[in-house]
């Protein structure tokens, strides 16, 4: 009888396991990334890596290498971002003085942490409003 309540038990155990996970919808693509991840097509993911690249040179105390990331920044974002800029001239220039702003404190001689942090920060933000 304990063999048939054990079957019993397990059978059941095994169909409710069954039914209740294709109740589980699958997490769509958009979900499945971290939040703040960029999207696969993001076409603003290499300004994003080179402001990044040079905050974490600047957290390391890495002078050299901020000042060389933030000019290749510059440089990319005013070669690259034509179409953007013929495009939607506003969006580009607030995304343009936005990266200014980051760019211009870290090549202080002594730059303040936290402004430079919350120019990074208004920085990628305007980045994701160019976003397709």
């Amino acid at each position: 009888m304990k063999a048939w309540i054990r079957i019993a038990m397990l059978v059941a155990l095994t169909v409710s396991g069954t039914i209740a996970s294709p109740a589980q919808e699958p997490k769509r693509e958009a979900e499945a990334r971290p939040a703040g991840a960029p999207a696969a097509d993001d076409n603003m993911t290499p300004y994003r890596k080179l402001a990044t690249d040079t905050l974490l040179a600047f957290k390391a105390h890495d002078m050299p290498s901020v000042k060389k990331k933030a000019r290749e920044l510059e440089v990319a974002w005013d070669t690259q971002e034509k179409a953007l800029k013929k495009k939607s001239p506003d969006l580009w220039g607030q995304i343009d003085m936005a990266m200014d702003a980051f760019i211009k404190p870290v090549q202080d001689k002594s730059p303040d942490p936290a402004k430079v942090q919350t120019a990074y920060d208004t920085f990628i933000a305007k980045l994701q409003l160019a976003v397709k």
